[in-house]
């Protein structure tokens, strides 16, 4: 297992262990759930010391990367932990995206979510039935005059059921992510319009989803996108 290992001199040591171990996951030369080396033939291995090995394995632990079982050694997840998540939110944070960019993130990233819908519509009955309850409660909300938060619960439930509809893993968390972000720029859109106009431009999606209307993907996300950009504040 220690051939697995080879060293870049120009890294320090514990980012030699940590690209290294990220590597061989990207080339699904460690798979999930398999265990790791120990840390003597790691550090033989890679050229370092086991204070290293340790330290950088602390440092994967801690993103939910591997998973370290005392008495019985080092596990590669067998799914990346929300810390994981977490960290890629922190640091899209600190980036300060702006409206624009938060705009082509979701327009290509709803497009997409559609495309996988309809791709995988004879798999996702369950998730696409409860898209279609959901779209029955927001038109049930409507005729009670909702509050802004159950249309926001109403909303934020209808995205991530669209994203579970997708039937793929790694776009439903980077969506499950985007949802998150966007939660606190939702409510203006419910301003005046008591939900209506989210039911429309719910019922447009579900209707390209139902009917598999692949060449209505674009014009629906966009009519809803739009309408929550219309919303936000202008950059100062």
């Amino acid at each position: 297992m220690s051939s697995l290992f080879s060293m870049n001199k120009r890294e320090s040591a514990v980012d030699i262990v940590i690209n290294s171990i990220k590597q061989l996951l990207i080339d699904r030369r460690l798979k999930p759930g398999e265990k790791l080396p120990s840390e003597s033939e790691i550090s033989e291995g890679l050229g370092v010391s086991r204070g290293s090995v340790r330290e950088a394995m602390k440092i994967l632990s801690a993103f939910g990367l591997i998973e370290i079982k005392v008495g019985n050694g080092t596990y590669v997840c067998e799914s990346p932990g929300n810390d994981v998540m977490d960290s890629f939110l922190f640091n899209f944070f600190a980036t300060a995206p702006n409206i624009e960019n938060l705009y082509e993130l979701r327009i290509i990233i709803e497009i997409d979510i559609l495309e996988l819908i309809i791709q995988h519509y004879d798999t996702n009955y369950y998730y696409r039935k409860k898209i279609l309850e959901n779209l029955e409660e927001l038109k049930s909300l409507i005729e009670q005059i909702p509050t802004d938060q159950q249309l926001l619960k109403n909303d934020l439930e209808f995205h991530h059921l669209l994203a579970k509809a997708s039937d793929n893993l790694l776009v439903e968390r980077v969506y499950n992510f985007i949802i998150d972000l966007m939660e606190s720029s939702l409510a203006p859109t419910y301003q005046n319009q008591h939900g209506k106009s989210a039911y429309m431009l719910h019922k447009n999606i579900v209707d390209v989803i139902e009917n598999r209307d692949i060449a209505r993907i674009e014009e629906v996300i966009k009519a809803s996108v739009n309408t929550w950009s219309y919303f936000q504040p202008l950059e100062q």
